[in-house]
């Protein structure tokens, strides 16, 4: 249904539907709700201090890890490689002093990818740093099997 004979309703007018668009967009910014960003504390749950929670906390990345390991090989990474991890929980409970050392250190970006993934873990604040150490032996197989 058209009005004034046009070919094109007046509700499809491509200006007026911009405009309409336009005014609805702005009186629903003025309406929504701002909660606000959570804080990063909020985001990421934070793991008990002790050992077992430092352990859960490196258990859950390992799919991330192995990621990494996964990018490592693909860039021509040798299948085994052995690091040494070593890093604090800070008395805020983040992961700092964090340092992979390797007698061959790959060239692939390994260390930062797996540095990158172990820093995103958060602890429940405490009254010192918690020190840790942890060997990682990252190995690949590849079978392949003709039938």
């Amino acid at each position: 249904m058209c009005i004034g004979g046009n070919s094109v309703c007046v509700c499809m007018r491509p200006l007026q539907t911009f405009m309409f668009a336009l005014c609805c967009s702005v009186i629903g910014l003025g309406s929504t709700a701002n909660a606000g960003t959570p804080s990063l504390s909020e985001a990421i749950p934070a793991y008990s201090r002790d050992a077992r929670g430092i352990s859960l906390a490196v258990t859950e990345l390992l799919p991330s890890i192995d990621n990494c390991v996964t990018a490592h090989q693909a860039l021509g990474g040798v299948d085994e490689v052995a690091l040494d991890i070593a890093f604090d929980v800070s008395p805020a409970g983040e992961v700092a002093e964090l340092s992979i050392e390797s007698e061959s250190l790959p060239t692939t970006g390994l260390d930062s990818c797996i540095e990158g993934t172990l820093s995103a873990m958060r602890f429940a604040p405490g009254e010192v740093s918690i020190p840790v150490e942890m060997p990682l032996t990252a190995s690949t197989k590849v079978q392949s099997t003709l039938n």
